[in-house]
């Protein structure tokens, strides 16, 4: 198999793996074995944060067979990349390979390539790694048999390791979308978690109503003294709480549910606002705290969004000012109002809170970052609602000019032509 056949394959193996891990294990196999190397590894810059120097570690290896003596991971981390690689700063630095056809003067070069010479190294290629303009690390070609002319495989070998260079940044991609998603569903199950027993009372009156009409039912038919118009006012008064409880439940799905694959949807935002308010008024008004809701006219509107990740953000805006009313005495009121212009909506929430200084609402957005006590906010909640109203072409910010604690969204209006 020609180098050029092994790299088509390898890119092949790479791009049609759903499995990340084995795609990188079988290409480098099959690459280590096609280029009849005995020591095939990669390894990735890393930052050790108490000398504040950036190091190698190894992030993959492969032998030809056991008698090979592996790099010692001591010898990788306990020089900083300055040192190891400090030599390099006309190849690997600059996106050169570094490459040595035989190891006459490789153990005058650092402390690593003494190493490898006494572990019999006669000849290496050492391919730099790069994406985003950054080095990530190398993927380094190893030869214990005999020397070997690595130049005549330097154009296809860089080929190679811009390949990789593409792949690990996909993977690290995959990684921080999938931490993404993780974090933004968890921060989801946490809000559901804090407002289930409001959530819980909420579902508990209408089913308490609706028992005591069906007792009253019973009653009437024992006495044997139904009344039919009777009859049609407690048809009306379960028929009234059955759609609360359905309208509840149909809240918590919005928002519990992952969809971050799924299609925009085109929807009345006054549907979108009372499933995040009905699955978070309870809890609201069992704390004293007035809920004050200025929605008139929003079912005209329409927005194109992923409905349950605005119902996301509303709940986090009202479960925060709970949290900061719910120790606080004298007037205490959350007023929620929807602003319509012409080429967007304005969402804005107001409480009766203490209205945060400058430093801090700089601050308010950034993730981890939380004014709660310990052992109550992740942080997470801000960052997240922005992040959530950016991608849907809007904005979320803190409202410097109001004198109150006051968030504001902006989302752009669906108009029909």
């Amino acid at each position: 198999m020609t180098l050029l056949s092994i790299i088509n394959e390898v890119s092949r193996t790479l791009l049609n793996s759903s499995d990340t891990e084995l795609a990188l294990e079988r290409s480098l196999e099959l690459l280590a074995k096609g280029l009849d190397v005995d020591h095939l590894r990669i390894d990735r810059n890393a930052f050790n944060e108490d000398t504040d120097k950036v190091y190698v570690e190894s992030f993959y290896e492969w032998f030809s067979n056991k008698s090979i003596a592996p790099i010692e991971k001591n010898i990788l981390s306990s020089f900083s990349y300055d040192e190891i690689f400090g030599i390099f700063s006309t190849t690997i630095g600059v996106g050169k390979p570094f490459i040595s056809n035989n190891m006459d003067n490789i153990e005058t070069i650092s402390k690593m390539g003494k190493s490898l010479k006494n572990n019999g190294l006669k000849s290496f290629f050492v391919a730099p790694i790069f994406f985003n303009a950054n080095h990530w690390g190398n993927i380094s070609f190893l030869d214990y048999r005999g020397e070997r002319d690595w130049c005549s495989l330097e154009n296809e070998l860089m080929i190679l390791a811009s390949i990789f260079g593409g792949y690990f940044k996909n993977m690290e991609l995959r990684n921080s979308f999938g931490k993404e998603l993780s974090t933004s569903h968890s921060a989801k199950m946490a809000t559901l978690g804090e407002m289930a027993s409001g959530i819980a009372h909420e579902i508990n009156n209408p089913l308490f109503v609706i028992n005591g009409y069906a007792s009253r039912i019973e009653t009437s038919i024992d006495r044997g003294n139904l009344d039919e118009d009777e009859l049609r006012n407690i048809s009306m008064m379960i028929q009234k709480n059955c759609k609360r409880v359905s309208s509840i439940v149909s809240g918590l799905r919005l928002i519990s549910r992952k969809s971050k694959l799924d299609e925009l949807e085109v929807r009345s935002l006054k549907d979108v606002v009372d499933s995040a308010i009905d699955i978070s008024k309870e809890r609201i008004r069992l704390a004293g705290i007035d809920l004050i809701c200025d929605v008139r006219g929003s079912e005209e509107i329409l927005i194109e969004c992923l409905p349950e990740q605005i119902s996301q953000v509303i709940v986090n805006l009202l479960n925060n000012s709970h949290d900061s009313l719910i120790e606080k005495s004298g007037e205490r009121w959350i007023k929620f109002v929807i602003r319509e212009l012409e080429d967007r909506v304005i969402l804005s929430l107001t409480d009766s809170g203490e209205r945060v200084s400058s430093n801090i609402s700089n601050k308010m957005m950034q993730p981890f970052f939380t004014t709660k006590k310990s052992g109550k906010g992740t942080g997470l909640g801000l960052s997240i609602s922005k992040e959530i109203i950016s991608k849907h072409g809007g904005k979320f910010y803190f409202d410097e000019n109001s004198e109150k604690m006051t968030f504001v969204i902006e989302l752009p209006k669906l108009t029909c032509e």
